[in-house]
């Protein structure tokens, strides 16, 4: 026996029309058999047409009905996990962005040469009269010659003889234990003299304690914040570990 069948399948609902094929030469055979007047051959075929046509429409109704129903209920769970959605999402902003890193800052160094050996640059240094407040700044084994150091890279005064350029690096304390050094980079970064030179004995809590000794010996010869800044830097950042300097 052949079965022809016809499927309907929607997302939570299916319909299935099943025919069997083996009764088609039956219904042929019916269809051309001569009946009584009574019920004339031309009736009857109309009449099967008919029923046939009603059947489909029947089931093409039903099935529009339940694509309808499906389409609704869709809709309205979508709508309900829209709004479940909306009521769960509760912004929350993050407490580290609202601190500020003030163990970390950018700076600027006016830096005419790198080198392999301290001796190298002492050399080079010795070579240029105009570099006579400058500084040796060793990170990783090179030795950077610079003159000054600033947080304003429009503040340097570049040189054409001989030449340099702006090199731009960071200062942190963030390694530190000691409150000083861990603050340092911020101490630094401020343009104002009155917060590198002090009087004696007014010395503010944070700053480290051999600072008033070094800016008096760095005010005999030079009153310039980017000398005093980049020789400040250079001695911290050589007498303790856990300052650092990033290219």
């Amino acid at each position: 026996m052949t079965i022809f069948a016809i499927y309907f399948l929607s997302e939570t609902t299916s319909v299935s029309l099943f025919f069997n094929l083996d009764l088609l030469p039956l219904i042929y055979e019916v269809m051309r058999m001569k009946f009584p007047n009574v019920i004339g051959r031309r009736e009857l075929r109309n009449a099967a047409v008919i029923g046939s046509v009603a059947g489909l429409a029947g089931v093409v109704f039903f099935i529009l009905l339940l694509s309808s129903m499906n389409s609704s209920t869709n809709q309205e769970q979508q709508q309900a996990s829209s709004g479940k959605g909306e009521e769960e999402v509760i912004p929350v902003q993050s407490s580290n962005e609202a601190i500020e890193d003030t163990s970390s800052v950018e700076f600027y160094a006016n830096q005419y040469g790198v080198f392999q050996s301290e001796e190298s640059a002492s050399d080079f240094i010795s070579e240029h009269p105009v570099l006579n407040t400058s500084a040796t700044v060793e990170v990783d084994g090179k030795y950077y010659v610079w003159s000054s150091v600033t947080p304003i890279r429009e503040e340097l005064i570049l040189s054409e003889t001989p030449t340099s350029f702006a090199k731009a690096f960071k200062f942190s304390g963030a390694a530190c234990t000691e409150e000083t050094l861990k603050g340092l980079p911020t101490v630094l970064e401020n343009n104002d003299p009155s917060k590198f030179y002090f009087q004696e004995g007014a010395v503010p809590d944070n700053i480290p304690d051999d600072w008033q000794t070094i800016t008096s010996a760095l005010s005999s010869f030079s009153q310039d914040l980017g000398i005093a800044r980049l020789h400040l830097v250079a001695h911290y950042f050589d007498k303790n570990d856990c300052m650092k300097i990033e290219f």
